[in-house]
């Protein structure tokens, strides 16, 4: 977002309009009111969305770093095994490729089950703060807010779907080849 400079030259922040971000506060509710609040917002896809509540804003980090680990592991996992299936001997295969491999799908296939259609795995948490200069300040009530930004992830889950699927095609290949010749 850039700003727009003013007449001494300098440009101006500009910021997000109401319809852009939202601001999740810990307020007279409880906290299943803010759960609910931070619930919609993550639903609606809001650009931004602000979380105030230090115990809400903690979790919500937590869970992001669950769902990036699962699936940095099962990209970093799967790439390795299919990298080093033709490298290596076949004596190696179930020391090196199949952990990697196991691993890899795995953690796909939980990505798949319990993290994929969470709502929360379409933002990630804006660690500089960049955002917040785009909010006016006069919305914000906390000095230290988290701050989640939407990301299209549709290219991030194709990727891991597809080197998961390559892994299970490559194991299950390699399982039929091993089983196969030692039947004869």
């Amino acid at each position: 977002m850039a700003g727009t400079p003013s007449a001494s030259g300098q440009k101006k922040p500009q910021y997000y309009s109401k319809s852009e971000f939202c601001v999740v506060r810990e307020e007279s509710g409880g906290r299943e009111a803010a759960k609910c609040q931070l619930e919609r917002a993550l639903e609606k896809q809001y650009k931004v969305v602000i979380i105030e509540a230090p115990w809400q804003g903690d979790h919500a980090i937590r869970w992001i770093r669950f769902g990036n680990s699962l699936h940095k592991t099962a990209v970093i996992s799967c790439l390795g095994g299919l990298v080093l299936v033709p490298l290596l001997p076949n004596r190696l295969f179930g020391y090196v490729c199949l952990p990697l491999g196991l691993a890899g799908v795995g953690c796909a296939a939980l990505y798949a089950v319990s993290w994929q259609f969470d709502p929360c795995c379409k933002y990630q948490v804006d660690r500089e703060g960049r955002e917040l200069t785009h909010i006016a300040s006069h919305e914000l009530h906390s000095a230290s807010p988290v701050v989640l930004i939407f990301r299209n992830d549709k290219y991030r889950k194709r990727l891991h779907n597809v080197l998961a699927l390559a892994m299970c095609a490559v194991l299950g290949w390699r399982l039929y080849s091993l089983l196969h010749s030692q039947s004869q």
